[in-house]
């Protein structure tokens, strides 16, 4: 199943959002997660790598309060429970910026194409803990 990657249109909710905003907001992601896995495959019971970047247009927030909720929101999707996370990459890119597009895969292209601010979200296996960085 992993790698995944996926995007979530619309602007991330922040962690310290009020419970119906943020509730909303991790639906949309559980919900876009369901779209791409295969219905038979259940969630992964290893570590993974959580990459997210958001794409905004104008006011962007703090890339530390978006990534709780979208964690949460897969948990039991794509993992059993988040505590397998362990590595996250959160990143924030202006969608007036310049970018290579060579090799663009279907996720990112989709999230363009929609013309809004969106979220792609990248699991994958995590790294072999026993390499130094």
């Amino acid at each position: 199943m992993l790698p995944l990657e996926f995007v979530v249109l619309g602007i991330p909710i922040s962690s310290q959002a009020s419970g119906p905003s943020r509730q909303a907001w991790k639906a949309k992601v559980a919900a876009a997660a369901k779209a791409v896995i295969p219905a038979a495959i259940g969630p992964v019971n290893t570590d993974v790598r959580l990459t997210v970047v958001y794409y905004y247009d104008g006011a962007p927030l703090d890339v530390d309060n978006m990534l709780k909720p979208i964690q949460d929101a897969l948990n039991g999707i794509v993992y059993v429970d988040d505590a397998q996370i362990s590595d996250t990459s959160g990143s924030k890119r202006s969608l007036n910026g310049s970018y290579r597009v060579r090799g663009l895969n279907m996720a990112l292209a989709s999230g363009f194409s929609s013309g809004s601010d969106f979220v792609f979200v990248r699991i994958e296996n995590a790294p072999d803990i026993e390499v130094l960085i």
